[in-house]
């Protein structure tokens, strides 16, 4: 349907697919370019034939990757301040 690649996610039940266009932002995108909407309706009919009932969340990756949003008590302090004041 037009991913660039599909794998399934772990241990857990999540089938990923990566998908790019020109613009790389997906607002940014003619419609021509993308193929998530494809692809998302791909994996869910493949999904169904086999007995299964899927979702589809269409998302982009982050650059800060995993990063700690709130801690009690706060890590930061007068003196040392790190990223969120957490």
């Amino acid at each position: 349907a037009g991913a660039n690649a599909v794998f399934l996610s772990g241990a857990g039940p999540a089938v990923l697919a990566l998908t790019s266009g020109a613009s790389g932002d997906i607002f940014a995108q003619r419609e021509k370019e993308r193929v998530d909407t494809a692809v998302a309706k791909a994996m869910l009919a493949a999904s169904k034939d086999s007995g299964f009932v899927g979702q589809v969340f269409i998302t982009q990756p982050v650059e800060t990757g995993a990063h700690v949003v709130h801690a009690e008590p706060n890590f930061s302090n007068r003196l040392l301040r790190y990223r969120g004041d957490v």
